[in-house]
Order: C-alpha cells, then sequence, then structure tokens
C-alpha cells in the first residue's frame, strides 16, 4: 500500500516501511512500524503528524538521540544499535536499539511528547 507520508507500507502485525537514519557518523537502516493491530485500522493522523515532525525534524531528533545516549554510556557509539522507530496509535513515537550490554533487552529513546531513556521491556 502506498501512503502520503509513509511512502510504500506492509501490514505485518503494524504498518512498515523503512529508512535510513546517521547516528555518531555511521548509517543505519532501521524499521519504521506505525502501530496497528489489524490491517482495517489504517495508519491514523497522529501517527503521520508523528512521522512527518521526525523527518522535518531529523537532525535535531537524532541529536537528541546522541545526547541522550552519550549521557546513559561514553561508548554510547559502539554500544546501541538502531532497529526501529516506533509511532503508537496516538502519535507518540520512540527508537528502539540493541544494547551490546544488554542482548536480553535493549533500551528505549522516546522523542514524544517527552524525551527520556527507558529499557525495551518497561517500554513494549
Amino acid at each position: 500500500m502506498k501512503n502520503q507520508v509513509f511512502g510504500e507500507i506492509l501490514f505485518n502485525m503494524g504498518w512498515k516501511t523503512k529508512t535510513t537514519i546517521e547516528l555518531f557518523g555511521n548509517s543505519y537502516e532501521i524499521i519504521v512500524k506505525a502501530r496497528a493491530y489489524f490491517e482495517k485500522d489504517g495508519i491514523t493522523a497522529e501517527q503521520e503528524a508523528s512521522y512527518s515532525d521526525f523527518n522535518e525534524k531529523k537532525t535535531e531528533k537524532l541529536t537528541i538521540i546522541e545526547e541522550s545516549l552519550v549521557e546513559l554510556s561514553d561508548n554510547a557509539a559502539k554500544r546501541f544499535m538502531p532497529q526501529m522507530l516506533l509511532i503508537q496509535r496516538n502519535g507518540e513515537y520512540a527508537l528502539l536499539l540493541d544494547d551490546a550490554e544488554d542482548l536480553d533487552d535493549g533500551i528505549v529513546v522516546c522523542l514524544a511528547p517527552n524525551v527520556e531513556i527507558i529499557s525495551q521491556d518497561m517500554y513494549l
């Protein structure tokens, strides 16, 4: 399916597409997932607004992520690997990252409505 904001998307336990981001000078291809329980649920206007916001302020958002990760670990560039930008039905969104020091439970950098870092276990 083609969406005016997300582009080409597929439904698989939510609407998914891919994008590329740059963190700590490295380029990563990540999944962008707009939560939906059923295909018929579609993508909400709030999800579209959030993804537009992320894309329009991408450099600023990625700087916030880098700064937040560096506060957490001096070795952030090697420790954290971005995997997915998850956009909730209400428009809240966060970047999920694998953590080399905790392979069972990565971390999440929430970007909207507030910036905070929590474990994936708590977020999901």
